[in-house]
Order: structure tokens, then sequence, then C-alpha cells
């Protein structure tokens, strides 16, 4: 889904992010720094926009849980199931984002290294893609798109983007428990 943010009423960025269920619990997944200092996000949902509350941010991890004011109806929450394994070197990873000025794109890599909490896979990413959950061919959730390589190269004094090096946070340790008890207290707190 493409997430837009507003600041004083000016559309100022977009994003994405996908649409999850647990149980009752409806709820977006983007990367934490999609957040930021946005005054207000909202979910396009077809031709409307939904805003949306952030229930939880894991700035260390750039995790955040997101919630919808209203049931979003041109996007179907699909079961929120994790890739558990450690070792996912070299498998075939799957996004859907809404890169640049693109619709919707769906885009695949391949993982060329990783660590407990992250990994790097050789696909293309591109500003707007941010927040976007990787799935594993299972259809499993394996984390978020973070970042891309952006370095020096050639002549230019300007640094520049390497889109094809796509940076991943995992999600595995975010068992539907942990966010489900997450969502219980965000609805408390309000």
């Amino acid at each position: 889904m493409r997430i837009v943010s507003f600041i004083q009423g000016e559309e100022v960025g977009h994003a994405s992010g996908n649409y999850f269920k647990i149980g009752h619990h409806k709820f977006v997944i983007t990367a934490a720094h999609v957040v930021g200092e946005q005054e207000t996000l909202y979910a396009e949902d077809y031709k409307d926009k939904v805003e949306l509350s952030v229930a939880y941010v894991d700035s260390g991890n750039d995790i955040a849980f997101l919630v919808p004011k209203r049931e979003l109806k041109s996007v179907k929450a699909v079961n929120y199931r994790t890739n558990k394994q450690l070792d996912i070197m070299g498998q075939t990873m799957v996004y859907a984002g809404f890169p640049a000025d693109f619709n919707k794109s769906i885009f695949h890599g391949t993982v060329s290294t990783q660590s407990r909490y992250t990994f790097i896979m050789q696909s293309f990413a591109l500003p707007g893609s941010s927040g976007s959950v990787v799935f594993d061919n299972k259809g499993r959730i394996v984390g978020v798109l973070s970042a891309v390589k952006v370095g020096m190269w050639g002549l230019s004094p300007f640094p520049q983007l390497h889109g094809s090096l796509v940076f991943v946070n995992r999600l595995n340790f975010y068992d539907k428990y942990m966010i489900e008890e997450i969502l219980v207290k965000w609805k408390r707190s309000k």
C-alpha cells in the first residue's frame, strides 16, 4: 500500500507498507523512518485516504506498526506469519512498493549477506520503496525494506544512489503474540 505523509496540510512524500491481521486486529507495517516527524499519515484506499495512527515505533530496527482509523476497503489484510529461519542466504525474496513516481511495482531479489537483525538483498529500490514488507517464496514475512546504498562513485561530487543493494530489517523476532500485545496496549491508551 502507498503511505502518504503530510506536514501542515501539505503532502511531503510517500512510502510503502503492507496491511496485516492477527485475530481481529488489523494494522500496517512500514519503516520507522517513514513515520519520522510527519504530522499526519494516510493509507491510500483506492481514491480515498484513511488516516493512520502510530501504534508502535522501533527506531533501532526501523520498524513501525500503524493502525488505520477505519478498515481499508481496497486493500485486503493478510495473515501475519513470519519466516523464522535465520539462514536465508541465497534465497529469493519479493516485495511490492511505490518507488519514486511509479505506481505499485513488484520486485524480487536474492539475499547476498545477512546478520541476525538485517540482510542485504540484490534487487532494486528507490525512495518511496521504504517500508515495503519483504516476503519469502512461501508468502511468509521476512523483513521491512529500510534503505538503499548511497555513496560516492566516479567523478561526481554528489552522492549517488546504488539502488541494487537493498537493506532489509528482519521481522522474525516480532511474533504474532508480541504484536497483538502492542496493539492491545495501544488501544487501551486511546
